[in-house]
Parts: structure tokens; sequence; C-alpha cells
């Protein structure tokens, strides 16, 4: 109550101050008489009186004159030096001072007001409207934090007190009524539903605006039961219907005043295994999604697409198919629904074991490498090339020594039509490194390698083509001490089975 008496103290001290001002530097009309070098204009303003003020007062934004000597301007005389038998004027003050007696012709107590803060007050704020019409705001009455973080702030205030000298103004009375008209509305439209204009959209949902002024926020997930992108279903200055939903923050849904289709699908006994009728509404790189025919959206992965996991979804869909397929996951708890489309086609890997079986020999091409292996068509169905069956040589990977699109030779390893499989290997469509060594070597031929591994028992000697050898330490011509690995070594071949992958040689 106290800071209430001393901000109305504050307030009116400083009207008095301005009153005390105004009969001191009322507006008179003066014609000008002479503007000199220095940039001083001399005003003839009767009574024997000659003013002057500075040539700025009566330039514009680029410095040019807006008068010129013989026009008649409105003035205040700011101070008189008797010295100098002349007075002080303004220009700037007198159209001020005229544009404060215009607003105040023109508003009355009760009426909103737009200004911006300019300045910190004893009592409160001042601000300035478009015009340049100051207004003193009470601290008490401005529902702010009296500090200078809140100058140049653009607010709306209401008219409370208006003097001959000065216009209070009032943020916080304007604040409590927009509240209580506020909650007058929220009140009537609780539990109703609404019709309202979509105002703007944005990011995370959608700016809706009522008859009455009143605007609210559609969060994106109160738009629609469909999964899909509200930009899409909604545009600047559509009807919709919506609902209240959080009174405080004001948020309202679209989707709270439709039928909730999730009902209608646990009214309708749709189960795991049903094979529906459905349309492609929206499809992502990671799979798409399909309407069952009432809003209710399941999704179709990626995976559930196609058997060959090789190939794009854009090739195999696109919106507004209708397609069959097969429920495979239905949580209505949780509102989730997910299907299969390939379920429902037939598996390439059945297809291929109607004409090849394991062990057979097959030309097929490489149509994607990975980190893992290769995927190669063999028969317009691709099978998997592990890196283990790509080469003889340890560490090799498909993609370290196929090409896209070339043509090769495999062994088919294995075929799991159950799970659509088909394994392939390359590396058992070729002779192995020892079959190759053990035509071009026999027993008792010299040979030369390099040290690889040297073990208590021997030493082990590679070759070019990935053949491994074992001279037994037995079998060393020194010590096995005066070896090291990286060193070349020659012996003759004392055993050979290419079937077992062992060779062994000897020094001796």
């Amino acid at each position: 109550m106290s800071e209430t008496i001393e901000t109305t103290e504050n307030f009116e001290e400083m009207l008095n101050a301005f009153e005390n001002e105004q009969k001191r530097t009322r507006v008179k009309n003066g014609m000008i008489v002479s503007i000199d070098d220095n940039g001083t204009v001399f005003v003839d303003v009767g009574e024997k009186v000659e003013g002057v003020l500075p040539k700025t007062e009566i330039t514009d934004e680029n410095g040019e004159l807006k008068f010129n000597v013989g026009d008649e301007i409105p003035v205040v005389i700011t101070r008189r030096r008797t010295s100098k038998g002349e007075a002080v004027l303004s220009h700037k003050m007198a159209v001020n001072e005229a544009k404060r007696k215009e607003f105040l012709d023109k508003f009355n107590v009760g009426d909103e007001v737009e200004v911006t803060i300019t300045e910190l007050n004893k009592g409160g704020f001042v601000a300035k409207n478009e015009d340049g019409v100051e207004f003193f705001i009470p601290k008490s009455e401005s529902a702010l934090k009296l500090n200078e973080d809140n100058i140049g702030k653009k607010i709306t205030a209401k008219i409370i007190e208006i003097k001959k000298n000065g216009v209070v103004i009032s943020r916080k009375q304007l604040l409590n009524e927009k509240k209580e008209e506020r909650n007058k509305f929220v009140e009537a439209i609780k539990d109703e539903i609404v019709k309202a204009t979509v105002k703007n959209l944005k990011k995370d949902g959608v700016v809706i605006e009522f008859e009455n002024g009143w605007t609210g926020f559609v969060p994106k997930d109160e738009v629609s039961y469909k999964k899909e992108n509200h930009f899409r279903l909604l545009k600047k200055g559509d009807e919709v219907e919506v609902k209240l939903i959080d009174a405080d923050k004001m948020l309202f849904s679209i989707k709270a005043t439709q039928n909730d289709p999730w009902e209608e699908v646990k009214e309708s006994g749709i189960a795991n295994g049903d094979v529906l009728s459905v349309t492609v509404t929206n499809i992502r790189e990671y799979g798409a999604f399909v309407d069952i025919g009432n809003g209710v959206e399941g999704f179709l992965h990626i995976s559930e697409i196609s058997w060959n996991s090789n190939s794009k979804i854009e090739d195999l869909l696109k919106v507004g198919d209708e397609i069959d397929i097969e429920v495979t996951d239905l949580d209505l708890e949780n509102r989730r629904l997910r299907v299969s489309y390939k379920s429902l086609l037939p598996k390439p890997s059945e297809k291929f074991a109607e004409n090849h079986n394991e062990g057979d020999i097959v030309e097929g091409k490489v149509v994607n490498l990975t980190d893992i292996g290769g995927f190669i068509e063999v028969d317009d169905v691709v099978c998997f090339l592990p890196n283990r069956f790509v080469s003889w040589t340890k560490g090799e990977k498909a993609k370290d020594i196929l090409e896209n699109g070339e043509t090769y030779d495999f062994v088919v390893v294995s075929i799991d039509a159950d799970n659509n499989k088909i394994i392939l290997s390359k590396k058992d469509a070729e002779d192995s490194p020892y079959v190759a060594f053990a035509k071009d070597n026999s027993l008792g031929d010299t040979i030369k390698g390099v040290i690889k591994n040297i073990a208590d028992f021997g030493v082990f000697v590679s070759f070019k083509n990935g053949v491994e050898a074992l001279i037994r330490k037995s079998d060393l011509e020194k010590d096995i001490e005066e070896y090291s690995v990286g060193d070349e070594i020659e012996g003759h071949i004392v055993e050979l089975d290419a079937d077992n992958k062992r060779v062994k040689l000897s020094q001796k």
C-alpha cells in the first residue's frame, strides 16, 4: 500500500513539474526571418521578441530544410536570454505538444494504447507511442521489474487517468482484464466443440484463432490420428473444429473432435495373422505407412516389403497403391500396428530350391558389396556370399576382390527356404591353393619360402599363393634359435596332402 501512495506522489510531482513548464513554455507561432551560416535559425515570435533555434530542428533525416525564410512555424519558448534580448526556441517541442493535445482529444480513460518504454522514472516507467506522445506507467501498474532491461520493450496498456499535462497508463490492469476475459472464454468452451481458423502453421503445431480474437495452439500430435505431416493436412485460413485440452496453456485438439478409429479397430476383432486390403499413404526411406480404411495407419518396415533385401522401396510401392498385407503386430494398448507385405508373396528361395541343390555350381552377378559380404543375383534371386566364403586367402573380403555388376561362379552352400536364405561360396568354386600347389609341385622338390612363425617344435613357412608348410625342429639344418621371422628359407617337400591342406619340408 505504501508503494502505491509513494508512486502516486511521485507522479503528482512529475505532473506538477510538467504543468509549471507548460505555463512557462506555451506554443506560439513564429516566422523564420533568417538562417545564418553557423546553423542558427532566427524566428520572430511577436511581442518584440526574437528567438533562436538550432537548424537541426527544421531539417529532415537527410539534412534537408523543411522550412525556408518567411515560413511560419509553431515554436515553444524554452528559456529567455535577457542579456541578448532573445529567447531560446524549440520547434520539435511544439510539434510534440500538438501531437499530445491531438491524442488527448481522441482518447479517453479505458482506451488501450501501444507504447514503447523509453526510460526509468523514480516511480515507474516513461513510455512513448509512435507519435512521440509521452505516458507514465507507475511501477505498481507495470507488472514489470523496474530495471533497464525493459527499456525498448513494446507493450499494450490501458489509460487509467488523463490530466492536462500527462497520461497515466496501466499494463497490469489490462493484463488482469484480459485474464478475466480469457477465463470466461475458457469456461464457456470447456467440454465443447468449437470452430476456429488456422492462423499459422509451425514446426511443432498449428496456431488457431477464434471469432472473438483469442488464439490457441494445436500440438502436431493433436492434429490427426494419421501419422502425417500437419503441413500436408492443413493450410492457413482453413476452418477447423477443436476441443480444449489444456486451459492454462490454451492447448486444443482437432482429433479429439473426431471418432477414435482405434476404438473401431478394437471392436472389429482384427488380430495378428489377418489379411487386410490397405492403401499406401506415406513412404519413407525406412518403410511405408498404410491406411487400413478408417484412418488408422499401420507401419510397413522396409524389411517387410520385399524378400529381396537389396530392393528400393520406391521401385516397389508408391503413395495411393492398394495392396494386401498381413497383420503381424497389433498392440491396442499402445495403439501400434505393424504389417507385412512380403509375407503374402512367394519366397524366392522356394523357387530357387526347385531348380538348384546344395553343392551345385551356379553363375551369379554381384549386385551389392558390404563389409560383411556380397549379394549375388542368381536366376533373379538374391543370395548371400559371406566373407568367409569369398577367398582361400585369410582376411580377404568380398568388396576387396569382387566388382559390382561382374559375373562369377559360385557353389551353393545352403538353401533355407523357411527363412528365405541362400548362402553361396566363391572359394569352393575354385581349386584350393593346396590343390594348385600339388599340381605344380611333387615330393622331393626343393622350394623356397619365408618364415611366417616360429614355434617350439619347428618353423612355419609361407608361400605367395597362401600355402603354408611346416619344418619340424628335427628337420632344420641349424639350431632353431638361429632362425628369425621373415627370413627366406629353403627345403625339400617330404609330405604333400592337398585334401587336408598339409605340407611338410625338410632341410636334411
